[in-house]
């Protein structure tokens, strides 16, 4: 019985341990004036977490299994296989290699690039280097709260790169990730250009770009820039629920 409840505690301590560096962590982007769907569910997770610790000697056997065999199964039958394939796909290329590069688009302050987007063009500019014959379709729209589209800078950071801008296509409607791929795919047609691609996001958000591109036909291959310890937790939790949505109604 000892034994018992010392298990008792130090799964009490865990929950609330866990439960606390989780909720810091998804706190942390808000400094950065960074709040979206999630760190709002990955706080509010937290939280429950971290009651379900202190009041774990008050919550009946039934329910405290219950809770504890939830929380086992969506770790295991979502988080886990979602994850492998989105770290498996985060850099993912054959032999057959992609002739264009489709960059998709995140925040522009003003006209100046998010570091997400400056760090993406970086990817960008690197595999063009190397592949000189391969092109690239920047796509983005222009936000209410940016003086340029999100397509319009990257050619302007790509081209201060040395990357000739005859080599560079825009796609400048787009608003989603959906339509980023969607909309380039109506580039690639229009200009003839390969539909062998090479997506260059953050390393989270490849796998779901995997998932559109094979709903349109696009033979998908990726070089991914890396994302800041900082905010990524509350990226990939929000990318989670984008590829369990993409799952369910493909």
């Amino acid at each position: 019985m000892r034994k018992l409840g010392k298990g008792k505690s130090v799964l009490k301590f865990v929950l609330i341990a866990v439960g606390v560096i989780l909720l810091l962590w998804y706190i942390a982007p808000l400094f950065a004036a960074i709040f979206n769907i999630g760190n709002a569910l990955g706080m509010a997770g937290s939280v429950l977490l971290i009651l379900f610790g202190l009041y774990f000697d008050k919550i009946s056997g039934g329910w405290r299994n219950g809770i504890l065999i939830f929380i086992a199964v969506v770790l295991a039958v979502i988080v886990t296989p979602l994850s492998f394939n989105m770290a498996r796909y985060a850099d993912y290329k054959t032999e057959a290699g992609a002739k264009t590069v489709i960059v998709l688009g995140c925040k522009v302050n003003g006209s100046t690039p998010s570091k997400y987007l400056y760090d993406r063009c970086k990817t960008a500019a690197e595999y063009l280097n190397e592949n000189p014959d391969a092109v690239a379709v920047l796509s983005g729209g222009q936000g209410s709260d940016e003086d340029i589209s999100e397509a319009q800078c990257m050619e302007n950071v790509l081209v201060e790169m040395g990357i000739d801008k005859s080599r560079l296509y825009q796609e400048n409607k787009s608003t989603n990730t959906t339509e980023n791929i969607v909309f380039s795919k109506s580039v690639i047609a229009q200009n003839n250009l390969s539909t062998d691609v090479l997506i260059v996001t953050n390393e989270f958000h490849e796998y779901r770009a995997k998932l559109i591109c094979e709903k349109n036909g696009l033979n998908f291959h990726s070089s991914c820039s890396h994302s800041s310890l900082f905010t990524f937790l509350t990226y990939y939790t929000r990318e989670l629920m984008g590829i369990s949505k993409e799952l369910l109604f493909k």
